[in-house]
């Protein structure tokens, strides 16, 4: 039962390059992404969300939603202050781009922890 649950967030795992979401999450911490989390609802302001780089669709993105604009694009920044005003160098994300919502860091073992909306 357990393992079927996991399954299709494992097929989403990601890992954290760069800085921009300390103190939460460092370079080379692994992710478990849910693809379901946001259901039928738009993710909102606070929220966490993997999604495609709108610059580089190849690439994910790990970022905070800072709000949604009233076409439901989202704007996406970094919690670190060097990176908190980073949506506009980011773009608008179409919320078709959103993957998921990173819920679990798994690697590496001594950071292992559910991961909440908050900052801390």
């Amino acid at each position: 039962m357990l393992l079927a649950a996991l399954a299709p967030s494992w097929r989403r795992r990601v890992a954290v390059a760069g800085h921009s979401m300390e103190p939460l999450l460092k370079e080379g911490d692994w992710l478990l992404v849910d693809p379901g989390a946001y259901g039928d609802r738009r993710p909102h302001g606070g929220d966490l969300v993997v999604a495609h780089d709108p610059r580089d669709s190849r690439r994910l993105i790990v970022k905070r939603v800072l709000g949604v604009a009233q076409d439901g694009r989202l704007a996406l920044a970094g919690d670190h202050p060097a990176h908190a005003h980073e949506a506009d160098r980011i773009g608008a994300v179409d919320v078709e781009d959103v993957v998921g919502r990173p819920w679990l860091r798994y690697w590496p073992p001594h950071r292992f922890r559910l991961l909440t909306d908050r900052r801390d």
